[in-house]
């Protein structure tokens, strides 16, 4: 049996990536001007339509994206605390968990200060992620390597993606690059799919394990 914690710790990783289809449906009700590979995820949360870069952006649905922000901030919290400490071993693995909470909060904080009505706000809050999230994944990757070896593996594969994208997007971002959009979502977007992973691989285990028990239970 899955404890009920357990259960609750593998809902709110395994569903992470619904966060993606959510942007996805959120920027294509975004005003024409807007676009995934040249706007900011950050845009689709703006209250009112605003100019940036030359371009009027307007988010009808912003309030749905904010809402996402602050519901899947507090679902990675609740995975890495119900999920990740019991399965991500070792001080590397409570490292992993303690960073998965910073990221959360800073999603959090970005769905409570919209970019277009507290900018200086939402640039601190949305700071850490971009520093959290590839280290979360890395130091997971690094705690399940004698345990998990393949998801050890894909972590490595993520974090470089992540890490290519935040030091991209760190270099062009207040700037007229048309690329900001794609290295901001290369950042974050590998990451949320790594904790479904986890979490998945974490519910393979358990029924297996579960199954095993009853077999010898039967055999004896």
């Amino acid at each position: 049996m899955i404890h009920p914690l357990r259960r609750l710790g593998l809902a709110a990783w395994g569903l992470q990536p619904l966060y993606i289809l959510t942007e996805v449906i959120v920027g294509l009700r975004a005003s024409a001007d807007y676009s995934f590979a040249g706007s900011t995820v950050s845009d689709l949360g703006n209250t009112a339509c605003r100019q940036v870069r030359g371009d009027v952006l307007c988010s009808p649905w912003h309030a749905g994206m904010n809402v996402a922000f602050i519901w899947f901030g507090c679902t990675l919290i609740a995975g890495a605390l119900m999920l990740g400490l019991r399965h991500l071993p070792g001080r590397l693995g409570t490292a992993s968990v303690a960073m998965w909470c910073v990221s959360g909060a800073g999603s959090i904080g970005v769905g409570l200060f919209p970019v277009n009505a507290e900018p200086g706000v939402h640039g601190v809050v949305a700071l850490p992620i971009f520093v959290a999230q590839p280290l979360a994944v890395l130091l997971g990757g690094l705690a399940l390597r004698a345990t998990r070896p393949g998801l050890a593996r894909s972590a490595y594969v993520v974090t470089a993606l992540s890490a290519v994208g935040a030091i991209g997007f760190g270099a062009v971002v207040g700037s007229d690059a048309a690329t900001i959009g794609a290295l901001e979502r290369l950042a974050l977007w590998p990451g949320y799919v790594w904790v479904s992973v986890v979490a998945v691989s974490v519910a393979v285990s358990v029924v297996r394990g579960d199954a095993e028990h009853r077999t010898r239970r039967q055999v004896q």
